[in-house]
């Protein structure tokens, strides 16, 4: 299996969030996210951070999310990573990899950015 250069990108903007308390102290935050993405059209997603501990800078991930293609055709995806705070910005880098409905599988790789409220990044096929 290898890794296809960079095959697209993501453009999304955060739609609603909230703020999960969790045993221990840490924190669950749901970001519900929408915007465009290459080849997938319109996409529309959950993408839920844990933070482990009080102050914690990084954790896993899940990403949940529907693509409405111009066809017609709706394609779901899931997806697991991780993210981390960019050192001494307002930001979070998110890394995933996700399985679509049809098969295909994508890396991503992106920047949440909190005070603006948008997600850029990219993706690339695994295959």
């Amino acid at each position: 299996m290898a890794i296809e250069a960079v095959s697209g990108e993501v453009n999304y903007s955060v739609t609603s969030s909230t703020f999960e308390r969790q045993p221990g102290g840490g924190a669950r935050v749901v970001i519900n996210l929408e915007g465009t993405a290459t080849g997938f059209g319109t996409v529309t997603g959950t993408l839920a951070l844990l933070s482990p501990a009080p102050g914690a800078t990084a954790g896993p991930l899940t990403w949940t999310c529907a693509a409405f293609l111009d066809s017609g055709q709706v394609i779901g995806a899931t997806g697991e990573g991780y993210w981390d705070q960019v050192a001494g910005k307002q930001q979070w880098r998110v890394r995933g990899i996700n399985r679509t409905s049809t098969g295909i599988v994508l890396v991503s790789d992106g920047t949440l950015d909190l005070a603006t409220r948008k997600f850029q990044g990219t993706i690339a096929q695994w295959s």
